[in-house]
């Protein structure tokens, strides 16, 4: 997501943290079939939970006494769902998916985006696809990037990343010049 034109300060910081639903595992194991993942699907999508995932959301509405408190939300551009207290079981829900995501804009002064990087499921001419590749090592990443016209005060963008990263034990996060890709701060 971000701004188009790439003149932004980026954080990103990466989580360990698996925010899938724990329902979900049971159904790799079995290798399921397309019709029995629809089924399941169905059931699970619109109720999907993670405390994980619920915290993340509400670090970005409870922040700086919600400086950050999303105005829009979505799981997919365009950002255009309007965000309040009754949408966070749906924001939670987006991201709690396998490969799920979840888009917060506070218009005018940040996007928020938090991707799930556990697998999906995948089927090659009908029949259940393991995956080729071993799950990621960071399953959870969360970008925040703020315009550089909008001259948000850089101590305050590193004083974000550090505390994302300390609330959520993360190990690693950084900010950056998205244009140039130079590293501002890291840790």
């Amino acid at each position: 997501m971000g701004q188009y034109d790439n003149d932004n300060y980026v954080i990103e910081v990466k989580l360990r943290d698996n925010v899938s639903d724990d329902r979900w595992e049971p159904l790799y194991k079995r290798s399921p079939s397309i019709r029995e993942y629809k089924e399941y699907y169905k059931k699970t999508i619109v109720n999907s939970f993670n405390p994980t995932a619920e915290r993340l959301i509400r670090f970005f509405m409870e922040y700086d006494n919600g400086v950050l408190y999303p105005d829009k939300f979505n799981f997919c551009e365009p950002v255009n769902k309007p965000f309040n207290e009754s949408c966070i079981a749906q924001a939670v829900s987006y991201l709690a998916n396998p490969a799920g995501c979840v888009y917060l804009k506070k218009t005018r002064f940040a996007d928020i985006d938090i991707e799930n990087k556990t697998f999906s499921f995948g089927w090659i001419d009908g029949v259940y696809s393991e995956p080729l590749v071993p799950l990621p090592n960071y399953l959870t990443i969360i970008t925040v990037y703020f315009p550089k016209k909008k001259n948000t005060d850089l101590g305050f963008i590193i004083q974000l990343m550090k505390d994302i990263k300390s609330y959520f034990d993360a190990d690693n996060g950084k900010v950056f010049y998205q244009a140039t890709k130079e590293i501002i701060a890291e840790e």
